[in-house]
């Protein structure tokens, strides 16, 4: 009588039959971060028994202002176990599994995931979205995967056959900057802030080159009087880091281009070398920043040098413990030296310095994430599961929440596409793979193509029915050996030539492709990748604009920046309706972070923007 009394509402909301298939239904939850812990509340508080929710993390300081299940005590712990413990306060009745482990290993392979009814995905790093989308398709279980990026996000429900996936259309390409623009001519805070990074794992990481370091000689004697002083202090670590890279450096660089008649400061300002005692004797007006909080505040030069001082000699002694770092922007140390750097730097260069706050978001790559934000989308999930649950699938929609809004809504629904029949997941299964088989070796074809951009786990790669190459577990000595020569090799050697098939799987994905072989010098040690189905009698089809996936992304618990991705998106014009409780509408479907201007009900304008890539998640 009382669990009747408690899911009453809930019975007379779904109707009989949808609360029977909730209830009986069996879910899997993968990430447990922002969106999966206001998912996992929703859903025991909708009626859902039987939950299975999956995060490798555990909880950060960081996580507590938008991820309620988590407390100040439970830092360190697992996120997937602590979240169990935290949702079944809610509802004690409804069982909850919780793994405390990594989506992509062999444990959670297809037979897992055929168990599950319903697959929800919560995640914030594309490896494992593309992952649990080639698995949903392979055993044809539906997924609704999510994401947010501050004030906007997205819901998408995919099903085999059905729906375009995951996979379908391109994510967006990290942005890049020259190595010699950022080593030699910075011209945007960003420039300096990637070699305040970069000197960071160049001095304090387990590194054993370093890529900033400058490979200009001379015998110049004012040059080598200034590195004669330099040796002068080298017992002194961070004054003599300081004094390196801000002064020495710089004053051979400026140095350099006197004396070999470069125009390097034609159309700026040479930049002014910087010794210690003059950033400490500055003392340099400032406006008022009272009432900003710490971490807002911009410092000032002699600010920044002791700044860097005090954070070059905390990391020296952790590197002379054995404690080698890597940039992690919650690490107060390294995130004060890359400041205090990139801000001396900008300051050398005439670029205007910046808040510890606005370099930690530019550092870390993210925007900060959004509570209220996390938990619109996460009630969006339940929305569309309900509906796929129901037998509804023709009804599910593809959700948006924009920033700002349109006619008095921010959420803005559309049409789910069709799948894309060039997409090499759920599509042809055939890629047009363009390279130069002389001087592609194996290895590079199997870390940076099959791994690094298709995103295999254990591919296996068979030319003319012979198996030339294999991964995965169970290999025993003598093929782990013969895997090993086969690497080596060109892939002349290995048959994989000008107009070869090469079949690849991955077993733990149960993903099987065809690849297409061109033969081509038109990419210099590297390689273009298009997943179009190549017509009769032809072998090199015309491809779009190469589009790669970084092979790994940093994982943290906010969201990257996305730039947009090389190449033209396609562009679909449709009419776009408000989301209501029974939604008919269309809409301009564009490419990942990449906005358009479409219609609103027959009139009016509204920006929608398509999320996908790196999203909040765990």
């Amino acid at each position: 009588m009382e669990l009747e009394g408690r899911n009453g509402h809930l019975i007379q909301s779904l109707g009989d039959d949808l609360f029977k298939n909730v209830q009986q239904s069996k879910i899997l939850v993968v990430g447990a971060g922002g969106i999966g812990c206001e998912l996992l509340k929703n859903l025991v508080l909708s009626g859902f028994q039987d939950i299975e929710i999956i995060d490798m993390d555990t909880i950060d300081l960081s996580n507590l202002n938008r991820q309620f299940l988590f407390q100040r005590k439970h830092i360190g712990m697992s996120k997937s176990q602590v979240a169990r413990e935290s949702a079944l306060r809610f509802n004690p009745r409804v069982n909850i599994k919780s793994y405390h482990a990594n989506i992509k290993t062999s444990d959670f392979g297809p037979d897992f995931f055929r168990r599950f009814t319903l697959v929800l995905n919560a995640l914030d790093n594309l490896d494992a979205r593309r992952h649990v989308n080639r698995l949903c398709i392979a055993v044809d279980v539906p997924l609704i995967e999510s994401g947010t990026a501050g004030y906007l996000g997205q819901v998408q429900v995919i099903k085999r056959n059905v729906t375009e996936c995951y996979e379908c259309q391109p994510k967006p390409v990290a942005k890049t900057y020259a190595y010699c623009t950022i080593r030699s001519a910075p011209t945007k805070s960003i420039h300096c802030i990637i070699w305040g990074k970069e000197e960071l794992k160049a001095q304090f990481g387990d590194v054993e080159d370093q890529t900033l370091e400058d490979e200009e000689v001379s015998d110049d004697p004012e040059i080598k009087r200034q590195e004669d002083i330099l040796e002068t202090m080298k017992s002194d670590y961070p004054k003599w880091l300081f004094h390196k890279v801000f002064y020495t450096d710089i004053f051979r660089k400026v140095r350099m281009g006197e004396i070999g008649g470069k125009k390097i400061w034609e159309d700026r300002p040479p930049p002014i070398p910087m010794s210690l005692e003059v950033a400490l004797g500055t003392n340099p007006a400032v406006e008022s920043q009272e009432g900003i909080l710490e971490e807002q505040k911009v410092l000032n030069l002699k600010q920044n040098a002791e700044l860097f001082i005090k954070s070059a000699t905390a990391l020296q002694e952790r590197k002379l413990k054995g404690n080698f770092v890597e940039f992690d922007k919650d690490d107060l140390e390294c995130l004060q030296f890359v400041t205090a750097a990139s801000n001396i730097r900008s300051w050398i260069f005439g670029i205007p310095m910046l808040s510890q706050f606005e370099i930690k978001s530019q550092a870390g790559n993210i925007i900060p994430a959004i509570a209220t934000t996390n938990a619109i989308i996460a009630g969006m999930i339940v929305v569309e599961a309900f509906k796929v649950l129901d037998g509804r699938l023709q009804d599910t929609r593809m959700t948006y929440l924009a920033q700002k809004p349109s006619a008095g809504r921010l959420l803005l629904s559309s049409q789910n596409e069709k799948p894309n029949k060039n997409c090499y997941v759920c599509g042809s299964n055939f890629i047009v793979l363009k390279l130069n088989t002389l001087e592609f070796n194996l290895k590079d074809f199997v870390e940076k193509i099959l791994i690094g951009t298709i995103g295999m786990n254990a591919p296996s790669v068979v030319v003319s029915d012979a198996l030339i190459y294999e991964c995965g577990e169970g290999l025993d000595s003598e093929e782990i050996a013969q895997n090993q020569k086969q690497l080596k090799k060109t892939l002349q050697e290995v048959r994989i030539v000008d107009n070869a098939t090469v079949d690849v799987s991955d077993d733990s994905q149960e993903l099987k492709l065809k690849l297409v072989i061109v033969q081509s010098t038109e990419f210099p040690g590297n390689f273009n990748i298009a997943g179009e189905v190549p017509k009769p009698q032809v072998l090199a089809p015309k491809v779009p604009a190469k589009t790669e996936v970084p092979a790994k992304i940093e994982e943290d618990d906010d969201v990257q920046m996305l730039e947009s991705i090389e190449g033209e998106p396609k562009k679909r014009k449709r009419d776009l309706e408000i989301l209501s409780p029974d939604p008919k509408a269309n809409e301009d479907d564009q490419s990942l972070l990449v906005s358009s201007n479409v219609d609103l009900l027959g009139g009016n304008k509204v920006e929608v923007l398509r999320l996908e890539g790196r999203l909040e998640g765990p």
